[in-house]
C-alpha cells in the first residue's frame, strides 16, 4: 500500500525527493498553444500561380500515368546508386594508396585495418552493383513507338 508516498519496498522514495535543488520545475513553463500569430501577409496581391512551363510539365506527368512515375523513380535511384558507387570507388582507391604508404613505413597494423576497409568497400560495391542490375532489369527503358 502506498500511503503518503511510502512504498512497500525499502529504499524507495517519492519522486519529489529525488529532485536536486538545482533542477528546475518544468511544470511552470508556458506551453505553446495554438494562439494566433500575426502573420505577415500581402493582401494586395492575388495568390501566386506556378509558371506556365511548370504547369505544362505537371500536365505531361499527370497524363503519362503511373508507369512513367515508376520509371522516373527508377531513374532517380539508378543515378543515386551510381553516384554512391563512384564514391565507394574513390574511397577504395584512397585506402589502397594508404596501404602502400603504410607498407612502406612498415606499419602492419594499419595495413591490416586498411585491407579490412577495402574488403568492406568491395562488398558495398558488389551490393550496389546488384541493386543497379536489378533496377535496370526491372525498369527497362521502353522506346516510344511513333504512329505508323
Amino acid at each position: 500500500m502506498d500511503v503518503a508516498g511510502l512504498s512497500p519496498e525499502r529504499g524507495t522514495r517519492p519522486s519529489a525527493t529525488h529532485r536536486s535543488a538545482g533542477t528546475r520545475d518544468r511544470r511552470g513553463r508556458r506551453h505553446h498553444t495554438g494562439a494566433p500569430r500575426a502573420e505577415t501577409a500581402r493582401h494586395s496581391q492575388e495568390p501566386s500561380r506556378p509558371a506556365p512551363a511548370l504547369e505544362r510539365v505537371a500536365d505531361a506527368l499527370a497524363a503519362a500515368g503511373p508507369e512513367s512515375a515508376d520509371q522516373q523513380q527508377a531513374d532517380y535511384f539508378v543515378r543515386l546508386l551510381a553516384g554512391r558507387r563512384g564514391f565507394i570507388d574513390q574511397r577504395i582507391e584512397e585506402y589502397q594508396r594508404k596501404i602502400g604508404t603504410a607498407e612502406a613505413k612498415g606499419d602492419l597494423d594499419a595495413v591490416v585495418n586498411l585491407r579490412r576497409l577495402v574488403r568492406i568497400g568491395e562488398q558495398d560495391r558488389r551490393t550496389l552493383d546488384d541493386l543497379l542490375d536489378k533496377l535496370r532489369r526491372r525498369f527497362v527503358r521502353r522506346v516510344a513507338q511513333g504512329p505508323r
